[in-house]
């Protein structure tokens, strides 16, 4: 008998945020200040990222990965994820081998993303739960490496794709796994995963005891929106990674601790002290980073007035900065169910830059215009079309990037549209610059001038900032209700049945009942045959992949006052469907 499913804590609602959809921009910041406090100080009674037994975690990983730095032979770091997580493993990889070539040695990070590189930029529909496919390409990257050290990332402990590589590595010689999530092993996802004979949970509980495994799992809390973890997730994900690493190489010798570029770790001789260094940095940032409220609040409001009109909101950044303008681009189609074209990221030099220089000819040829990701499509493709209510989002570390964005400001600002800036590197703008942006936003960070090179706690402020500003933009254009996203799109299993949690927790209807709602939304049949209830889910997602608005449409289905009709055309007049829900509950 399989053991009931306990509810996730990443897709639990958090209890600070209920009203969140009813805030306005810098009551939206103020919550999102709350919640990212627990990355550092925890939730409830369960262990935090600066608790002892998460800190001993962290150390052990350390050591681990710094012997596998120091042995013999052929070696290998891998990072894996699928979605947030999928992209972070990307940026970290692409960022250490950064960091090796700097000191003179072998690059030898890499990553996995459920759907290959296409996935980096637009989501590919169910490929997170093969877990087949998933070992085949684990396989692929490792090769004839005697050395492996694979780290799984996965938030919610969900993923079928990290489910089968963590299988296959925690049976294989000289390889050592990290399980890197946020939630409580108890509450591993408990539901069959189609065309294999394991849960996560099973996963899970086979490989918590083994010598060579670690299960990382500090607990964050639920998302200020419910399940979307590329936020608090995606923060702890990469700050965590970055802890490990850097560490892991002052350990194994190849960054000299004398000439390390933060002052106080270049006294400690204690890994623990070092990663209590870190933590305190980092959580320094994240203050340091909501002292800015207001102009953040205030580049949300245009980025939802952008939204609200059907416009479009286009980040452009350069290298690093860059990219995680366009990972948070690429996450909001499947968190909010918005249009890919909603929010799109372009980055000087694109994929050659992304790719760190790798072939990018099958992403560039492939005939898509999504992966055209540098400045001359947004020149050639957007530029001119650009309207009043756009919003051109530049994003500089300092005044050397922002130079080199400033003739596309300039045209944007010729065709009316708004403009951000976000400077990382705070130094002071003549006023001829100001004028040419809307808002400024450029934290003043402690932690970053006395460490030129070591740019993590920037990009950290970074991610908070843009997150904070399309989160709130989607929760302007009514794709929030209380605080849980209903405007998803059903990609792939995790996201069907958090479709049914979502109907539960709104409506308090049961799952059976919820579930006939959500494939009456699907299929648009009022009242669905049986033998369409009983089809496998990835049926049900691939017919629900490309439709916008299943979830409100099963939410008004499922209060019982309408049928698919009806609901289908209030939808189309009302965006808001709180009001229409508590209408007529």
């Amino acid at each position: 008998m399989r053991r009931k499913q306990l509810q996730s804590i990443t897709e639990t609602p958090n209890e600070l945020t209920t009203d969140i959809d009813l805030a306005d921009a810098v009551g939206i910041c103020r919550l999102f200040r709350q919640t990212d406090s627990q990355i550092f100080n925890g939730w409830r009674h369960y262990p935090a990222l600066s608790d002892k037994e998460i800190i001993e975690k962290i150390k052990l990983a350390v050591l681990r990965i710094a012997r596998v730095l120091k042995s013999g032979g052929t070696k290998r770091i891998i990072i894996s994820g699928a979605g947030t997580s999928g992209r972070l493993s990307m940026f970290s990889a692409r960022s250490f081998n950064s960091l090796m070539r700097d000191y003179a040695q072998k690059p030898i990070f890499d990553y996995l993303i459920a759907g290959t590189n296409k996935a980096l930029i637009k989501a590919q529909e169910g490929a997170e739960d093969d877990p087949h496919q998933a070992v085949v390409e684990l396989k692929q990257k490792v090769g004839n490496a005697k050395h492996v050290v694979y780290i799984g990332v996965t938030c919610g402990f969900s993923a079928a794709y990290i489910a089968g590589q963590l299988d296959f590595t925690t049976r294989q010689k000289n390889y050592f796994s990290i399980l890197l999530g946020f939630n409580p092993v108890e509450r591993a996802r408990n539901v069959p995963i189609e065309g294999w004979d394991k849960t996560f949970y099973d996963v899970v509980q086979n490989i918590k005891d083994l010598p060579d495994c670690l299960i990382l799992n500090p607990v964050l809390g639920p998302e200020p929106i419910t399940g979307s973890t590329r936020m608090k997730g995606g923060s702890a994900t990469k700050l965590i990674l970055e802890i490990v690493f850097t560490l892991a190489l002052v350990e194994a010798g190849i960054i000299p601790r004398k000439r390390f570029l933060i002052p106080a770790l270049r006294k400690n001789t204690d890994i623990i002290e070092d990663i209590k260094t870190f933590l305190s940095i980092y959580e320094q940032t994240r203050v340091e980073t909501y002292e800015i409220i207001n102009p953040i609040s205030e580049a949300m409001e245009l980025a939802g007035n952008a939204l609200r009109h059907k416009a479009h909101i286009y980040y452009l950044g350069i290298g690093p900065f860059g990219v995680l303008g366009t990972i948070d681009a690429s996450e909001c189609p499947p968190t909010f169910g918005a249009d890919f074209e909603d929010v799109r990221g372009f980055i000087k030099d694109g994929w050659h830059w992304m790719l760190d220089g790798a072939d990018d000819s099958e992403l560039v040829n492939c005939g898509e215009p999504y992966y055209r990701i540098d400045f001359a499509e947004f020149e050639k493709q957007k530029l001119p079309h650009l309207g009043k209510n756009d919003l051109v989002i530049g994003i500089a570390y300092d005044t050397k990037h922002l130079q080199q964005l400033l003739p596309y400001i300039k045209q944007a600002r010729k065709k009316s549209a708004h403009t951000v800036l976000i400077l990382i590197q705070s130094e002071s703008l003549g006023k001829r610059i100001r004028n040419l942006f809307d808002v400024v936003i450029m934290p003043e960070l402690t932690y970053l001038a006395p460490i030129r090179g070591y740019p993590f706690f920037g990009q950290l402020a970074l991610k908070l900032i843009l997150n904070a500003i399309t989160t709130g933009a989607h929760i302007f254009s009514g794709k929030i209700y209380q605080n849980r996203m209903i405007d998803l799109r059903i990609s792939n299993n995790k996201l069907f049945y958090r479709t049914l949690g979502i109907l539960n927790t709104i409506l308090g209807i049961d799952r059976k009942t919820a579930k006939r709602c959500v494939i009456s939304a699907i299929y648009h049949q009022d009242n669905p045959p049986t033998t369409l209830m009983r089809r496998p889910i990835s049926v049900h997602v691939n017919a629900a992949t490309n439709q916008e608005k299943i979830v409100p449409l099963a939410i008004l289905l499922g209060t019982g006052k309408f049928n698919v009709k009806r609901a289908t055309e209030i939808i189309q007049r009302v965006p808001i469907i709180r009001t229409i829900v508590e209408k007529y509950r």
